[in-house]
């Protein structure tokens, strides 16, 4: 019998209150002097860093958190593995043992054994997982990677990136930020040294699970690449990340490309003494002939500088030089090119390779992937998407999903048509209409049976409609005009919503009209307003 009184009066740790009677009072000192407090133990904290390497090492990951005495089992309590996991941590982490170089494996090692004991085992359906290649590392290399700009080494221990952020650069899965200049470059566009002659050789994202030779004169050792270990958190996170990635990337080139070709536009086409005119005008500080630079200039310099400027010497040396840079630009845009195009191929290869998501690939992937089906590649990004997934699904194996980007009304027309043509919408015209009918793909989390009949159009613009065969009417609406088309209903989620809003407007109107009256009619006005939020 505790009453509440006394359940409240006990401290957060659960142990009763000290009694406030004298004697209870004169006798605790006495208790206290006869058990005094037990010391708290000491532990070796480079001990169990070494012993949690060793029990990694071997495998043994439940052991790993048994090293401080927990009852941790394979397939245990949760609670109780989570428990060892922060007692150890506190106590191996990096930051815990500055003087200590294994610090870092200690930890990787507990994080690891973390997250294969704490690992279920779930069902993943029909759906395609990527699974990872698994080899040895034996004549294998982790091949230095510089910065295209900078020349700086990618990938260093103070930069803090977890080792198998080596294996997501070489597939092509991601591109990263350079530490030193901020420059984001992926393998394509990085600079990568043999690690026996130490020489810059050419690489592709193919060449990762193979062994090569840089292809210098005077070296012939083959080599390979390093594939480091990572958890599948790690890597669902990797997966994750690396399609946001891509997604933003593809609309920043778009939205770049479509600024250029407005200012094209705009600017039509520009003659020979364009960029003459326009320093005359001022409107630069490099002469167009010379490459000179006028840092300091006042009004009128230019033109006079332009009057005087007929060395023949330095007008060829100049264009020279405007050449070259023309050329580094070219190059430098291809590799960026053919960098995007490889992430979408690895990005669209890592997700699952399913037809439903076809629309991560660009349209070189696509053209390549045509050719190897024997597809006719000509036609837009939309034609060879619904080429593809009408290939892959002929044989009855794969069934076209629901897969959709994040920020669909982010994306440009091209990239819409895309997505509708890997979701095999057919009879959607219109960026509207398209961007309606992936949402209703997104809300019912399932994939509509009326999309694939012969009336596919009318169940997108009109899904409840096309639900009742008498409304359906004849194949023909199918052709029929954007104009003629019949007005699309409102759903029974849409009509609850409005109701609902209405109704709790009228029951604050309600509850405001009864602050003047007497309390019977306010209650009875309140009652009313309410039983018909209830009908509704």
């Amino acid at each position: 019998p505790h009453s509440r009184r006394a359940l409240a009066s006990r401290p957060r740790g659960g142990a009763a209150m000290a009694p406030r009677s004298g004697k209870a009072a004169a006798a605790a000192p006495a208790d206290a002097a006869a058990s005094p407090k037990r010391p708290r133990p000491v532990v070796d904290a480079r001990a169990v860093a070494e012993e949690v390497l060793r029990l990694g090492a071997a495998g043994q990951h439940a052991a790993v958190l048994r090293v401080l005495g927990d009852d941790v089992k394979e397939g245990g309590s949760a609670a109780v593995t989570r428990k060892a996991f922060l007692r150890l941590s506190m106590i191996i982490h990096p930051d815990k043992l500055p003087g200590y170089s294994e610090a870092t494996r200690a930890f990787q090692a507990l994080v690891t054994a973390f997250d294969r004991t704490t690992r279920r085992i779930v069902d993943a359906g029909p759906v395609k997982r990527h699974t990872a290649i698994g080899r040895t590392n034996e004549g294998c290399f982790r091949t230095e990677v510089l910065c295209p700009r900078c020349n700086v080494p990618w990938g260093q221990k103070s930069e803090g990136n977890p080792e198998y952020y080596y294996n997501l650069m070489m597939e092509g899965v991601r591109s990263f930020s350079c530490a030193t200049c901020l420059l984001n470059f992926g393998c394509l566009t990085a600079i990568h040294k043999c690690p026996f002659c130490a020489r810059v050789f050419e690489y592709s994202p193919e060449q990762y699970h193979s062994k090569i030779t840089c292809g210098n004169k005077d070296c012939t050792k083959r080599f390979g690449f390093l594939n480091f270990h990572a958890s599948e958190r790690a890597m669902e996170a990797a997966r994750d990340a690396a399609r946001l990635e891509l997604e933003k990337q593809t609309r920043t080139l778009e939205a770049t490309q479509g600024r250029a070709a407005r200012a094209a536009r705009r600017a039509g086409s520009p003659g020979a003494n364009f960029e003459e005119k326009r320093f005359a005008m001022g409107l630069g500080n490099v002469c167009p002939r010379c490459g000179m630079e006028l840092e300091d200039y006042e009004d009128g310099d230019q033109l006079r500088h332009l009057r005087t400027c007929t060395d023949a010497s330095a007008h060829a040396a100049h264009r020279e030089r405007m050449k070259e840079q023309a050329e580094e630009a070219q190059e430098a845009a291809r590799r960026a090119k053919a960098q995007l195009s490889a992430q979408s191929s690895a990005v669209w290869s890592i997700s699952g390779g399913r037809p439903e998501q076809l629309w991560m690939l660009d349209i070189e992937q696509l053209r390549k992937r045509c050719t190897r089906e024997r597809l006719s590649t000509r036609g837009a990004r939309d034609a060879l998407i619904a080429r593809l997934v009408e290939k892959m699904c002929a044989t009855g194996k794969q069934r076209v999903g629901v897969d959709l980007p994040k920020d669909l009304h982010k994306l440009s027309d091209a990239e819409v048509a895309a997505v509708c043509a890997a979701h095999r919408i057919k009879g959607v015209r219109g960026r509207e209409e398209q961007l309606e009918a992936l949402e209703e793909l997104r809300l019912d989390k399932a994939f509509p049976a009326a999309l694939e009949g012969p009336a596919a159009a009318k169940a997108i613009v009109d899904l409840p409609a096309a639900q009742k065969p008498a409304a359906r009417g004849p194949p023909a609406a199918k052709a029929m005009g954007k104009a003629e088309r019949p007005k699309a209903k409102p759903t029974a989620k849409k009509l609850l919503a409005v109701a609902k809003r209405v109704s709790a407007k009228g029951v604050a109107k309600a509850k405001v009209k009864a602050k003047g009256r007497p309390k019977v009619k306010a209650k009875a006005s309140i009652a009313k307003a309410k039983s018909s939020l209830k009908k509704r």
